[in-house]
Parts: structure tokens; C-alpha cells; sequence
């Protein structure tokens, strides 16, 4: 083989990410992250919004917080994580699949391809985006949501999980 050349390898399974990968989430996400900081007075941006994505909510409410600088005295993670989610449960029916995703996920079926979702998302709140996207979750042989890993993304514990419910051989 010539170099810089690979040789085809076997595909056992596709891993796809949610929100933002089959589904454009993270517009409605702003919103919902944006909402009860500005009711307190602070900003929510795009570069703070960027370093979150893919966090598990212990996570991302945390680093919200700490990068607006508002203290657990005035909202404590774990309260703007549940007023992040009622936000957004009244944004869900907005978000729409990415173009091209549902026929991508048809043509990898057709050809026997497994698929697997590796979300960071917990599972009620998957569920809610999913009722809007049947099509995408009927499609899939396994998913992995993040409260079924211990550790959140950038770990790849998510993803290795996925793998092994696909029944593929070892991903590493």
C-alpha cells in the first residue's frame, strides 16, 4: 500500500452524537441556558455556550455558573439545571432534524449498517427530543444516554459503551 494510503476497513456499527450532530439543537439550547441567567441580571455567550457542549448537566451547570460569575448563594447548579430543562422542554417540538440526516440514516440501514445515539443528554430529557423525531430513533439499534456512564464527555465512555451494545469487537 502506497503511504498515506488506507486499505478498507470493516465497519461493525455508526456512533452518531445528538444534538448538533442528527439534530440542530443547540439554537434552542442557547435559549434555555440563556433564559434564567438573564433573569438574574447576567449574559449567556457563545464562547461560554461552546465549552459546555457535550456536558453532562453536574457538569455544564457548574461551569455556566462559575464563567457568569453568579454563586450558589443567588442559583445552585442543580437549580439552573432543572430551569434549563423546563425551558427547553417548551423548545423540543421547534428542533428540527439536520438536512440530509433522515435520508443518511435510511442508506446506512439499507445497507445493514447498526446505529447507535452516544448523548450526552439524560435519558427523560432524550426521550422528550425524541417523541419529535421517530424516524431518527427507530432507525437505531442502541442507545447510550448520559446518565448511563459515569463519566461525561470528553471521556469516550460513552462511546466505548455504544460499541459494546452494537456488539462490536473492541473500538480502541
Amino acid at each position: 500500500m502506497a503511504r498515506g494510503q488506507l486499505g478498507a476497513v470493516p465497519v461493525e456499527g455508526v456512533i452518531f452524537d445528538l444534538d448538533g450532530t442528527l439534530i440542530d439543537y443547540e439554537g434552542a439550547s442557547h435559549k434555555a441556558l440563556a433564559a434564567p441567567l438573564e433573569r438574574r441580571g447576567k449574559a449567556f455567550t457563545w464562547e461560554t455556550h461552546a465549552n459546555i457542549v457535550g456536558t453532562k448537566p453536574e457538569d455544564w451547570s457548574r461551569n455556566v455558573l462559575s464563567a457568569v460569575g453568579l454563586s450558589a448563594d443567588v442559583i445552585t447548579p442543580e437549580q439552573y439545571a432543572e430551569e434549563y430543562f423546563r425551558e427547553v422542554h417548551g423548545l423540543y417540538s421547534s428542533i428540527p432534524a439536520w438536512p440530509g440526516t433522515l435520508e443518511l440514516l435510511a442508506r446506512l440501514k439499507e445497507r445493514g449498517f447498526p446505529m447507535a445515539i452516544a448523548t450526552s443528554s439524560p435519558k427523560a430529557s432524550f426521550d422528550e427530543k425524541m417523541k419529535h423525531h421517530p424516524e431518527i430513533i427507530k432507525a437505531m439499534s442502541a442507545v447510550v444516554t448520559g446518565d448511563e456512564v459515569s463519566r461525561g464527555k470528553p471521556s469516550p465512555d460513552i462511546f466505548l459503551e455504544a460499541a459494546k451494545r452494537l456488539g462490536g469487537g473492541d473500538p480502541s
